[in-house]
């Protein structure tokens, strides 16, 4: 290890302070005279003045060479004398000053209490905590306001739609907030509020958008026959409903198969290239599904009663996404089917995977979706729907409900 070598007692000092502040219960922190760096032999008496001055304090101790001629090293020995010898306020005192106005907001609960305790050792230390620089309180703050917004959501249970920054004002921060912190507030929620935490599968903006807040609400897109209210549509390769209506949407009659897709490129050539005679329902899910469309396809699905696939990227994003889909459907006894996300079309199509993948976006080996999870992780290849060209599903390998009724 390299030694740490000074002429100038302050900065000798300062770095003491810092290495202790960054390893409290470190014992045997040393510095060593830079010999070298003195112009001359009254800088050097000067030097040994100050720290001579400084040892006087019980700050430091200097051990001297076996012969009394040199200075072996210098020991740190107690911080606090050195902190009032350069008028230096400790870190941790900084840090609580900083942290004061968060404690003093009333009825902090236990788990609270721990997490501002584990920021402050971290802030002390000079290392970030749950992505916040040290010293970022403004960051904190409005972390923890958006974490507090989201808990209110999360118990109201089914609220609409809203936008990142119409929520970030309704959270009493800056309209851009929730777009700059979303990983900080992920974080911090699942320390604060660990019985509904993000699964570990979902990333930050998909926990969010499973919540109904996005960055705007997207219309949802559906082709079939439909009606709205009782309205009879005009017949269009797809349309475009506006989250708020689309409750009111309905089948005009029996169906197919149910189909929803991924990427828009894959809805739009399915629908035109495939649903033409508009006999199937397809629904395009937007990337993953944000809550109020997912409400959406669980209730069209389930009026449908009619075999029910899902066509997305062989990759651990789509992963995530079938699997988001095949539990709240099974939650309502609809077994959902992949659609052209199988092992022969991985292998004969792939492309080289950049991404490993995730041990927790690994399906139960009950998924329909696992078989493609094996081949995936059997192989370093992935493929983008878009690479594919539309096909009608294989109405064979599947049955509407996972106990149909026929």
């Amino acid at each position: 290890m390299t030694k740490r070598r000074f002429s100038d007692v302050g900065r000798m000092i300062h770095d003491f302070l810092d290495r202790h502040e960054a390893q409290p219960h470190a014992t045997n922190l040393l510095a060593y005279v830079d010999e070298e760096a003195f112009s001359s032999v009254e800088a050097r008496d000067r030097f040994l003045q100050a720290l001579k001055a400084a040892e006087a304090t019980g700050g430091l101790r200097i051990k001297q060479t076996r012969d009394k001629a040199d200075i072996a090293h210098v020991r740190l020995a107690e911080p606090t004398a050195l902190y009032a010898h350069v008028g230096r306020r400790p870190a941790r005192s900084d840090v609580d000053a900083r942290l004061a106005t968060i404690r003093a907001r009333p009825g902090l609960s236990a788990q609270m209490i721990a997490l501002l305790e584990q920021i402050a050792e971290s802030w002390t230390r000079g290392v970030g905590c749950f992505g916040l620089a040290p010293h970022d309180v403004t960051g904190l703050a409005d972390a923890l306001e958006l974490v507090q917004a989201l808990a209110v959501r999360m118990n109201e249970g089914d609220a609409g739609l809203i936008d990142y920054r119409s929520f970030s004002r309704s959270a009493g921060t800056d309209s851009k907030a929730l777009e700059r912190l979303t990983p900080i507030v992920a974080r911090l929620f699942a320390y604060l509020h660990p019985d509904h935490a993000p699964e570990g599968s979902l990333s930050p903006k998909h926990w969010l958008t499973g919540l109904g807040i996005v960055r705007m609400p997207q219309p949802l897109l559906l082709s079939g026959s439909l009606i709205l209210g009782d309205q009879s549509l005009p017949r269009l390769s797809y349309y475009g409903i506006p989250p708020e209506q689309a409750d009111s949407v309905a089948l005009t009659g029996p169906v197919a198969y149910v189909l929803t897709i991924e990427n828009y490129v894959s809805f739009v050539r399915h629908v035109r290239e495939i649903n033409a005679n508009l006999d199937a329902l397809i629904i395009y899910t937007g990337g993953f599904p944000s809550h109020a469309h997912l409400q959406q396809i669980v209730r069209l699905a389930a009026a449908a009663d009619a075999p029910l696939f899902h066509w997305g990227d062989m990759d651990g994003g789509g992963i995530r996404i079938f699997r988001h889909l095949e539990k709240a459907l099974t939650d309502h006894g609809l077994r959902l089917h992949p659609h052209l996300m199988d092992s022969a079309t991985l292998t004969a199509q792939g492309v080289p995977r950049a991404m490993a993948l995730r041990k927790a976006d690994a399906p139960p080996v009950d998924s329909a979706i696992h078989p493609l999870w094996e081949a995936l992780a059997n192989c370093e290849l992935m493929l983008e729907q878009e690479s594919l060209a539309p096909h009608h599903p294989d109405l064979c390998t599947a049955l509407g409900r996972s106990d149909p009724k026929r």
